[in-house]
């Protein structure tokens, strides 16, 4: 009996066949085998670059902000227990995670500050600043007046290029010309607010209606011009309308609430 042969059915050879089908599949081991190589071999403190660039930008950019609103006060206490009390309509932005390496605060609107001694202590509002180690002071940053007035210690007030150094009772006034240094603030002019009271010298009228429109939480209309220069007092426990009444009477000038 002749041995029985069986003859392929394709024209290909086995050499032609393996390099058409098994070896790209080798190829694409070899690649898969190379790329988890790579990832194996890429250098631990490149993940740890990564980790620390995630958290130095969340120590930095991590902010609280506290405000009290129209008509409201509020007191802030600081991570070293510095204390902020915030007047009506004003904000107080600081970092806390930064705070033991940097203590700065920025502040719109105003604030009395007990500061606790340290290193210095920092109030930014807008491009003006003011620098103190340990200290009392007000500050008040409007956008129609920005006044610093020093209650103890020593206070440096920045604005622009000049800078004014005040010791207890002195006051620095910026109307958007120059700084006017005054030698004796009267303290309740300053810090009377905390109390609910009110004082005023010679400042213009259109300022001592805000003032009230933000203690009150309300709108004050009045068809006269408030170009005028007022000098007087009122406390927020009186009724509103009596103060208005108080406030225009010297000017003949009757006023209108509205927005209660």
């Amino acid at each position: 009996m002749e041995p029985i042969r069986i003859e392929p059915q394709w024209p290909k050879s086995k050499e032609e066949i393996w390099k058409e089908v098994f070896e790209p599949l080798m190829m694409k081991q070899d690649e898969q085998g190379n790329r988890k190589t790579s990832a194996k071999r890429l250098p631990l403190w490149s993940y740890a670059a990564i980790l620390l660039v995630l958290l130095s930008l969340t120590i930095h950019l991590y902010t609280v902000t506290e405000e009290a609103a129209r008509g409201e006060h509020a007191e802030v206490r600081l991570p070293d227990h510095s204390t902020v009390t915030l007047n009506a309509e004003s904000r107080l932005s600081y970092k806390p995670l930064e705070w033991f390496i940097s203590r700065k605060v920025t502040l719109e609107g105003e604030a009395c500050f007990e500061v606790k001694p340290g290193s210095r202590f920092s109030v930014q509002s807008g491009s003006k600043q003011v620098h103190v180690l340990g200290t009392t002071f007000n500050v008040y940053a409007r956008p129609e007046k920005y006044c610093v007035t020093c209650l103890e210690g020593q206070v440096n007030v920045c604005i622009g290029q000049e800078t004014v150094a005040l010791t207890p009772g002195m006051q620095a006034l910026w109307r958007g010309r120059e700084v006017e240094v005054g030698e004796e603030a009267v303290f309740m002019r300053a810090t009377g607010w905390i109390q609910g009271k009110f004082e005023f010298a010679e400042t213009p009228l259109s300022e001592v209606v805000a003032e009230i429109e933000r203690q009150y939480n309300l709108r004050v209309m009045s068809a006269s011009s408030l170009d005028y220069l007022y000098t007087g007092n009122f406390s927020k426990t009186e009724r509103v309308e009596d103060v208005l009444e108080i406030v225009g009477k010297p000017f003949g000038i009757t006023f209108n609430i509205s927005g209660r």
